[in-house]
């Protein structure tokens, strides 16, 4: 019942309205298949699975109608559909107009990996903080080049993350900090980069490493994998 209750308190935007230019493909990437459907319909299909029922399809403006078919062919017509903007902020914007509730989960459509256990704790996150995301600690060395490609100096990992999505955040302090961008025409690489802006903190919670987002073509392995071991 504690668990039901924290996800009556969350809207989740899932974002598929990209151009995907980095795949080189003719086709959007949220239109790639895993496990039969769609990149971005298997993503809301597991949100769904875990409880998830307020969720908000936002897409690239070409696709209204075949979004629209494909959630019907997935059993999740219920899904809300918002059709997105030219970058990502803009299309975040958009898709916080269909909001209402205390709370805004936004996750990239082409992360659909996501599990139930790291879906929760970065909404009891943000429940106990107002402001979470996912992440892992970089295990890489880091080093800073200069324009020729050449090592300047080692950055020090030890407190560095890559955050990457679901993150979740008060609705209110979402909608304040896109206000705050649009005016000062300022663009983000994600929403905590806006809510940083406004002064407020953002935790960050250990996911896991496989909640990748396919972005170019070597990550098509990981829905190859996936299928090997998830799909009938």
């Amino acid at each position: 019942m504690i668990e039901e209750n924290r996800l009556k308190r969350v809207d989740v935007l899932v974002m598929a309205a990209g151009t995907g230019s980095r795949m080189g493909m003719a086709e959007r990437k949220q239109w790639l298949s895993l496990c039969g459907l769609p990149l971005f319909v298997y993503t809301l299909r597991r949100l769904r699975e875990y409880d998830a029922d307020s969720l908000i399809a936002v897409i690239h403006p070409d696709d209204e109608l075949r979004v629209v078919e494909a959630l019907a062919m997935a059993n999740l017509a219920d899904v809300r559909v918002v059709v997105g903007g030219d970058t990502r902020q803009e299309s975040v914007r958009r898709g916080l107009t269909e909001t209402s509730r205390e709370y805004v989960a936004v996750h990239d459509g082409a992360r659909p990996f996501l599990t139930r256990t790291d879906f929760l704790r970065v909404l009891e996150a943000a429940i106990a903080c107002g402001a979470a995301t996912i992440g892992w600690r970089v295990r890489d060395t880091l080093k800073r080049v200069d324009e020729g490609g050449k090592i300047v100096t080692n950055v020090d990992r030890d407190r560095l993350w890559a955050v990457a999505t679901p993150q979740v955040f008060l609705r209110e302090w979402l909608l304040y900090a896109h206000e705050v961008a649009a005016a000062d025409g300022f663009t983000g690489t994600d929403d905590t980069v806006l809510l940083e802006r406004v002064g407020r903190a953002v935790a960050v919670v250990e996911g896991a490493p496989w909640n990748v987002k396919v972005t170019e073509r070597a990550d098509l392995q990981w829905i190859r994998l996936w299928e090997m071991a998830m799909c009938e």
